[in-house]
């Protein structure tokens, strides 16, 4: 007898670059979501309470919030429901499966072209995302331009949705610990600068 499916919910933060591997089953660019203040940002990452607190406070964060838990619980539910006909399938008496063999070939294929579920020889390329036997795996990932604060934040919030007790619920922040790589566009503004300067000096 099969064992029943195991949901595991897998949310990942991350920032823009590079794209997140595996790609997740949904993805979402929180960018156009408001930064915290630098003050407070500067000081916390996506984990702190308060910055956390601070994002809860802003009505896009919300809804954005609201909007992916009903879109997971549906892409879960597919996703279950893909599982489902594979389960059936293994769940057929070997007996029953060869019973009249030769004489309903033709009916057994037509029955199985009306049935609710089809052998297609492509899902031998293509197996579910499965990682054991009994596991349905929904991969979300959640980016926003580093992957420190808002999207680490959204993430943090996420996980603490009322989800189905059944499911496994996993968190994970790619890019988190990722130092940023020294202030690119201000030393590139600098540079600007002093280039401007050295010409403005030879037309003197």
């Amino acid at each position: 007898m099969s064992r029943p499916p195991q949901p595991v919910l897998i949310i990942y933060s991350h920032g823009r670059n590079p794209p997140l591997q595996p790609p997740p089953d949904l993805k979402y660019d929180l960018r156009n979501i408001p930064n915290p203040p630098k003050a407070l940002r500067d000081v916390s990452d996506g984990c702190s309470k308060r910055l956390r607190e601070h994002l809860l406070s802003e009505p896009k964060f919300n809804q954005r919030l609201e909007l992916v838990e009903q879109e997971v619980l549906t892409a879960m539910e597919s996703k279950l429901a893909e599982y489902a006909p594979s389960s059936t399938v293994e769940s057929i008496p070997e007996d029953q499966g060869h019973a009249n063999e030769h004489d309903s070939l033709p009916e057994e294929k037509d029955s199985r072209t009306n049935s609710s579920w089809v052998i297609d020889d492509r899902n031998e390329e293509e197996p579910k995302a499965t990682s054991a036997d009994n596991e349905v795996i929904l991969r979300v990932g959640c980016n926003c331009a580093l992957g420190h604060h808002r999207s680490v934040a959204f993430v943090e919030e996420l996980a603490r949705r009322d989800w189905p007790k059944e499911w496994q619920v996993q968190v994970e922040h790619r890019d988190l610990h990722v130092k940023r790589a020294g202030r690119t566009r201000a030393k590139q503004k600098s540079i600007f600068r002093e280039k401007k300067a050295d010409l403005t000096e030879q037309y003197i």
